[in-house]
């Protein structure tokens, strides 16, 4: 079978359509909203905050909550990162040269009383706190758990799920795309299996010596690949995917090197690439495009079909 040509891959990019998967990933939020709703009203209290902050719960760890709390009251997780490490310098004298990640933070109120009390002060009390003082009023604009309107905001499910949404605190909803593009791959695969050819099989995610790396598709296995499948799918624009494609034009260097030496071992590589990210990044696409023996997307996902039924024997 031919390859299609760069255009008409290009002009079929589209942002994912799955209604279902979307109402799912929207609906993740559900239980957190509730539990806001029905816990915000201890937030100006500081032993209750801290109870809320560093404790699990029985369906949402404390590590998912203190996110959760630091969207509410409008600090960004890397204005976040600022103050921390501002108290780390300032109050504790730290010597350091990497900032904490939110886990890392999470992690040290948990253990760290004196660490503990300095930050849920600087929640409550904004610039009447000993950290407040030295962190500009713009960071602290919605710092309001003692205003009882904006606690009552906080029993309102729509205003505490649309800020949640917001701020993807159950995750990034590009990442969450992205895993839901292999289970398209793989749901095609597993209907091919059903409909065409029930000896096929493949696995997923596994380290390939020959290219050194974690490949999505290996048919039929990893011990003796025919064919490799690798999946990309972008919403925005980002050097990120200049890597991916100088990654994915070494891997296909490494297999025409291979191909050239095991005439009858030969492995070809299937690049799915998708979302409207990548019309906007052309030269990067072309590049890719180039480097793969097939290209596929969801709106034409059924030509891997065509191409298992000529190579997969």
């Amino acid at each position: 079978m031919n390859k299609v040509s760069f255009d008409e891959w290009k002009n079929t990019m589209s942002f994912l359509i799955d209604d279902e998967f979307d109402n799912n990933f929207l609906g993740s939020i559900s239980g957190l909203t509730k539990l806001i709703n029905t816990s915000c009203k201890g937030f100006g209290d500081h032993e209750k905050l801290a109870e809320f902050i560093i404790t699990d719960g029985e369906y949402f760890n404390s590590l998912i909550k203190f996110k959760a709390f630091v969207s509410l009251i409008g600090l960004s997780e890397e204005r976040l990162k600022r103050v921390v490490s501002l108290i780390r310098f300032k109050f504790f004298g730290e010597e350091f040269n990497t900032e904490w990640d939110v886990e890392r933070i999470n992690k040290t109120l948990i253990i760290n009383q004196a660490f503990r009390e300095l930050l849920l002060g600087f929640f409550l009390h904004g610039r009447d706190s000993a950290v407040g003082q030295e962190i500009p009023l713009y960071y602290m604009r919605n710092f309001r758990l003692q205003e009882k309107d904006f606690i009552e905001d906080l029993t309102d499910y729509n205003y505490v799920e649309r800020i949640l949404n917001d701020n993807e605190v159950q995750g990034k909803y590009s990442n969450s795309v992205g895993a839901h593009v292999e289970l398209i791959i793989s749901k095609k695969l597993d209907s091919y299996k059903e409909t065409k050819n029930g000896k096929l099989t493949y696995e997923q995610q596994k380290e390939f010596p020959l290219l050194n790396k974690n490949i999505d598709f290996l048919i039929p296995n990893l011990n003796d690949p025919i064919i490799l499948i690798e999946a990309s799918y972008n919403i925005t624009t980002g050097s990120g995917q200049s890597k991916r494609a100088d990654q994915l034009v070494g891997f296909y260097s490494d297999l025409v090197r291979h191909n050239a030496n095991h005439k009858t071992r030969k492995i070809i590589i299937i690049n799915y690439c998708d979302g409207l990210g990548w019309v906007g990044r052309q030269n990067d696409l072309r590049r890719i495009y180039d480097a793969s023996d097939f290209v596929i997307n969801q709106n034409n996902i059924a030509l891997l079909d065509d191409v298992l039924d000529e190579y997969y024997m």
